[in-house]
């Protein structure tokens, strides 16, 4: 039998113990999960890192629009761009390590890197929530094609870089293509509505360098 005076030291050390053990697993953990995410990706995991939280933008901005519109064609629209991009981005995660895939959605650009991929602000998000109607179709028009317009060189970059055939070259094709052709269908429709468009200069994309 163990002295009193021995016990109760021991059980005002073991709280310390305890919390010492805990700080150094997170740390541990930490330390793996650094040197993880340091690891180069593929050609195809940098486009992913990258194009990504555009999408998810892409899918957030037709969902805002789509009780807001008016013209049923326009909402069409919206429902396709928010499920076509949604199963594209499950698809891109596959492209990812999973210690990547669980960074998806805490790894976001800056405001300088988004405006450059032709991304909305905050501020701009706000806008749209607050309309309705002929001006809700109007901004998601103009932001929407603005978004399209910083994906194609993303896009461009893409293919350059993956350039074994395979089904993800073949995603990246499809993107592009889908794209070019909605930015023009997208133009006709802010133009019938006497919108004009947002300013963008392409030149300023950052490289993915993930």
């Amino acid at each position: 039998m163990q002295p009193r005076w021995l016990e109760s030291e021991f059980m005002q050390a073991t709280p310390l113990l305890h919390r010492l053990f805990r700080w150094g697993l997170v740390g541990l953990v930490l330390g793996v999960l650094g040197l993880l995410l340091a690891q180069p990706l593929t050609p195809e995991g940098r486009f992913a890192l990258a194009m990504i939280p555009h999408h998810a933008q892409a899918v957030e901005l037709a969902k805002i629009l789509e009780p807001r519109a008016t013209d049923q064609n326009l909402r069409y629209f919206a429902q396709d761009v928010a499920q076509t991009q949604a199963a594209q981005i499950a698809q891109m995660r596959r492209w990812l390590p999973w210690w990547r895939q669980l960074t998806i959605g805490f790894e976001r650009p800056s405001p300088q890197a988004a405006a450059a991929m032709g991304m909305a602000s905050q501020q701009e998000i706000a806008e749209l929530l607050a309309l309705q109607g002929r001006e809700a179709e109007i901004r998601f028009l103009q932001l929407m094609i603005r978004h399209h317009q910083g994906a194609l060189p993303m896009i461009e970059q893409g293919l350059a870089e993956v350039q074994s055939p395979g089904l993800s070259r073949r995603l990246i094709e499809a993107m592009g293509q889908s794209q070019a052709g909605e930015i023009q269908t997208m133009k006709r429709w802010l133009l019938e509505r006497g919108g004009t468009l947002l300013p963008f200069d392409p030149t300023t994309l950052p490289m993915h360098n993930h």
